[in-house]
Formats: structure tokens, sequence, C-alpha cells
């Protein structure tokens, strides 16, 4: 009876022993050598935007004056812990794009508005689920013909500054600032694990690093700029950024302004194995950049990539760009290479 009884235990303990192993944790990996991987992969996915043909949609709203201070009112994507009075919409504005790349120039052909303004009949604007499906703004052959001369324009006087050394954009963009470089300036800590949609990402909190030195004007404001980073644990690249401006920012001559408090949170997409690239920003809050102006509340919408490369100013001259493997994972980096 003990031999019997014995032998009946066998499986039930290989069942146990299964079962806890099914639901062990795996260790977070060490941020230090994630932290390098994604400045890798990011700079892998930036460099295939240039691949991409996408929709960008850009929209600004114009709060009640109570609710410039960003602090004072809740943002709409949740800011956590931030209560204040109830906002409301004084005015705005939208624009939508059709972005690609023509000769390593970044291109940003204008679409028709949509919606219904000052009672004109036009297509309704599609702001969500962009990736998957976009209304398709229809664009007059007039209308196609004056923004193609623009795009030609914009882009010899693009290569014109290229060719001098300088920088090819307009005073109207908002900031940009590579997610490649924002990790290389930046230190890390509390390393934790959450699911965001179904994959495991690992949030750090970010800060500046003293040690750093930033390479431009826009690359200073993370001076001022902290909070949290989702880095996507399998393919390791950046899912998404939420922070905040902890002081005033004043510089350039008074030419760029941000008020503390001010809220960003950026959101990535995953268009391809390994490739993530942008889907959404939402900033809350006052700012000026150059000719750039926000007083309340600016967002962008991005999706419908289409990997394609432009082969013209008209679309869709283009060729289909063959698959590209992700780069390989990053070796241990030696010591002290992250603070």
């Amino acid at each position: 009876m003990k031999w019997k009884a014995t032998f009946a235990l066998l499986p039930l303990t290989a069942v146990t022993v299964a079962c806890a192993q099914s639901s062990v944790v795996p260790p977070l990996p060490e941020a230090t050598i994630l932290v390098q991987q994604a400045i890798l992969q990011q700079r892998f996915a930036e460099s295939k935007e240039q691949d991409y043909v996408f929709r960008e949609d850009f929209g600004s709203n114009k709060l009640n004056k109570d609710c410039t201070w960003a602090p004072k009112c809740p943002a709409p994507f949740g800011a956590p812990g931030v209560k204040g009075v109830t906002y409301t919409v004084v005015g705005g504005e939208s624009r939508h794009f059709e972005v690609f790349w023509l000769n390593g120039i970044r291109v940003a052909r204008v679409l028709p508005p949509c919606g219904n303004p000052a009672g004109r009949k036009l297509p309704a604007c599609d702001w969500h689920g962009l990736t998957n499906s976009t209304q398709n703004i229809p664009i007059s052959d007039s209308e196609l013909a004056a923004e193609n001369q623009r795009v030609e324009n914009e882009v010899a006087e693009a290569r014109a500054l290229l060719a001098q050394g300088k920088v090819a954009g307009s005073p109207d963009d908002p900031p940009q600032i590579l997610l490649s470089r924002m990790l290389e300036l930046s230190t890390f800590s509390d390393p934790r694990r959450q699911i965001v949609e179904g994959r495991p990402t690992i949030l750090l909190d970010f800060a500046w690093n003293p040690t750093s030195e930033p390479a431009s004007a826009n690359e200073a404001l993370l001076r001022s700029f902290s909070g949290t980073v989702g880095i996507d644990e399998e393919d390791h690249t950046v899912q998404h950024v939420e922070g905040r401006f902890l002081a005033d920012v004043n510089s350039s001559e008074g030419r760029i302004n941000i008020r503390k408090g001010t809220r960003v949170t950026l959101t990535n997409v995953r268009v391809d194995n390994g490739i993530w690239l942008l889907s959404s920003v939402v900033a809350w809050g006052e700012a000026r950049y150059l000719a750039f102006t926000m007083d309340g509340e600016v967002f962008i919408h991005a999706g419908n990539y289409r990997k394609f490369r432009a082969t013209s100013r008209i679309l869709p001259s283009s060729t289909e760009v063959p698959a590209d493997s992700p780069p390989p994972t990053a070796p241990k980096p030696p010591p002290n290479a992250l603070h």
C-alpha cells in the first residue's frame, strides 16, 4: 500500500511543479542593457520611416483661460492625479497631411479640410483608428496641381538649406526630438513590467542626465522634461512616453517658451517586425516654439502606414520597398555606458 501511494503521488508532484513553473514571473531585464538595446532599435525604426507613406492629422484647441495653466485642468488622456476646473474649447483648427520622403527630405503634402466648417459639405474627419482605416480625403485636380507645385518649391528650398549645412524645416513645426536621442540624454530608474495591449512592456522613469551635452536647442528642452518611458520587452523599442515640464523654459532669446506643468504623451504603433512608428502625440499646456504656439491642447494622430518609397512628388508614383530585418540584439554594453 505504501508503494502504491508513493507511485500515485508522482504524477501529482509533476503537475504541481509544472504549474509552479508556469506561474513564475520572469525577472526584469537589466535596465542599462534594455535602454542600450532600445537606442539601437529606435535608430533603426527612425531610419525606416523613409520607407513609408502615411497620414498625419494635426489639431489644436484653445481653451478657456482658467485652463491655460496645464496643472489646473485634467488632461483628456487621463493624467493620473490631475484634477481641476472643467475646461471648454473656445477655438481650434485642424490640418491633414500625406507624409512621405522624397530624396531624403521629409514632405508633408497638405490635404483639403474635412468636417463641416462654415456649412461646407466635406468628408468626415477620422481622428482615431488611423493605423487600420483612414478616411480618404478627395482632392481635385486643381488642388493637387497647386499642392504639388508647393511641394516642389519646398523640396528645392530644403535642398538649398541642406547644401549650406542648415536645418530644413518650417518655423510652424513643433519641436522635433528623436526618441533615440532622448534615451541617450536621460537617466533611468524604477523598472517595472506592465502589459500594454497584450504585450509585456517595461516602464522606466526618466530624467535629464546632468552629464549629457545637448546638440541643439530642441534637445536642451529635455533638461526640464521628465516622466515615464515604456519599452516593448520583445522588440526593445519605445512604445510610449509620458512626461511633463518641471520648470518654465525660456531660451533662444525668448523665441522658445514652455510653461511649467505642460504635459506631453507620445504613443508609437508596431507597423512591421521590430519597427514602431508614431501613432499619436497629445500635448496639454502653454508653449511657444518659434512660430508654433500652443494655448490649451495640441494633438497629432498618425497612421495608415503603407510601405512604399515615393519616386515622385505626385503620389502614388512609388515603388514597393522590400521587407527588412531588424538589427541584431544589442550586445551587453561596457560598465557605465549609461548612467
